[in-house]
């Protein structure tokens, strides 16, 4: 058990690696180098590679060439459109590219569950296979169901499937664990707004689609307070309000842009339908036309409840009881979503934020950092929980699902 966070023998080539990825980001189907980079470390341990999976996606496979169980860990690689702010010595390089959300750390994570398994003799003294997922696109990409329908994983009968995800609300060496619903669903939401453009001194003339515009925004908010039941969860948000070109032109067109979060799907048709009523009553208030599109994006992310229980008491013996935190879940959509809608499996939080800085920057956050303990961490509670989960199917017969 830790006590206090110990290092793990990896602990200064994991925190080179990361820092690596952290000062070279690459964004969504772009990161080349960093598969590049991943497969040349996989290969310099004896992994066998596959390149090139759903556009730069990378499939790793530890085969002991025994029958067994299949067991797989994903970890995203791509970054934000972001520009760092920072004076670490290790910031991002790349004009407005940025890790923001972590995914350096999973990248890291992963090539240590690698390596410390090749160290202690695996897969030359198991049974069945590790299959390391390195996927591209996470944010906002579905570079998982690119991956998925680029056909890579349909010969592997994986029996579980696992994921982590960095958490700065958590101290690092703190675990979260949700049984069940984990992430939102998410939906996109593009409302285009068409008036008639005119002189900004003649407003009389003109169909102001600004104020229509304005007024939906604020109207919108009141959908999911009065609208969907206080027990249930909705997130409505527009991100962009895109409109006009001078300070005296009232334009032809504005155009809203927005994301909707639910967690259950009579939510989601609930907000959906009062959006478009809401839309339609504009038109007749503002003598607007508007133009309404749902985009349906990344589904619900569901843990399954024996993976989520065993990853549960694996960290607590790891970490200690006192360590792990059954959580709620979040309203942030992760495209690990489609990988648990084909397998069974679990994505759990790392914390990662300084114990004696507690909280500070959110993920997304131009300031993001984290403890970078987080990588031993990631590595000792994953390099366990796959152990222990092979241990578990292996018990059940090989091939067989999880009880």
């Amino acid at each position: 058990m830790m006590g206090a966070i110990e290092m793990s023998p990896l602990h200064d080539w994991l925190v080179e690696l990361r820092r690596g990825f952290h000062q070279s980001p690459e964004l969504s189907y772009a990161e080349f180098g960093t598969s590049r980079r991943i497969a040349a470390k996989l290969r310099e341990m004896g992994v066998d590679v596959q390149e090139g999976v759903g556009g730069t996606g990378i499939v790793a496979r530890m085969d002991s060439g025994r029958p067994g169980p299949v067991v797989a860990f994903r970890a995203d690689m791509d970054a934000l459109p972001l520009e760092e702010i920072s004076t670490e010595p290790y910031c991002s390089t790349v004009p407005g590219v940025m890790h923001a959300c972590g995914h350096d750390a999973h990248i890291t994570i992963g090539l240590g569950v690698a390596r410390t398994l090749m160290d202690e003799g695996w897969p030359a003294t198991g049974k069945g296979k590790v299959v390391l997922v390195f996927q591209p696109a996470e944010e906002g990409g579905a570079g998982a169901l690119a991956m998925l329908r680029s056909g890579a994983l349909d010969g592997e009968p994986i029996d579980a499937i696992l994921a982590g995800h960095v958490h700065p609300e958590l101290p690092v060496g703190h675990v979260g664990v949700v049984p069940g619903m984990c992430n939102a669903a998410s939906d996109s939401v593009r409302i285009r707004i068409t008036g008639k453009g005119g002189h900004g001194a003649q407003p009389h003339r003109c169909v102001d689609p600004i104020l229509a515009g304005a007024a939906l925004v604020t109207q919108l908010q009141s959908l999911v307070s009065r609208s969907i039941s206080p027990i249930d969860s909705a997130v409505l948000t527009i991100g962009q309000f895109v409109a006009g070109t001078a300070s005296n032109i009232i334009p032809q067109q504005a155009v809203l842009n927005g994301t909707l979060r639910t967690l259950r799907p009579e939510v989601r048709d609930v907000m959906a339908e009062r959006i478009d009523g809401m839309v339609k009553g504009l038109e007749l208030a503002y003598g607007v036309k508007v133009d309404l599109e749902m985009i349906p994006g990344y589904p619900l992310l569901v843990n399954d409840p024996i993976v989520a229980e065993m990853a549960r008491n694996v960290a607590s013996d790891f970490l200690g009881p006192d360590r792990v935190h059954i959580e709620l879940p979040r309203m942030g959509a992760e495209d690990f979503a489609y990988f648990l809608q084909r397998y069974p499996g679990a994505l759990l939080r790392l914390g990662c934020h300084k114990p004696e800085e507690g909280f500070r920057h959110a993920l997304h956050s131009p300031h993001f950092d984290l403890d970078e303990r987080v990588l031993d961490v990631g590595v000792g509670l994953f390099t366990r929980l796959i152990k222990r989960l092979m241990a578990e199917v292996r018990a059940q017969g090989p091939g067989t699902s999880l009880p």
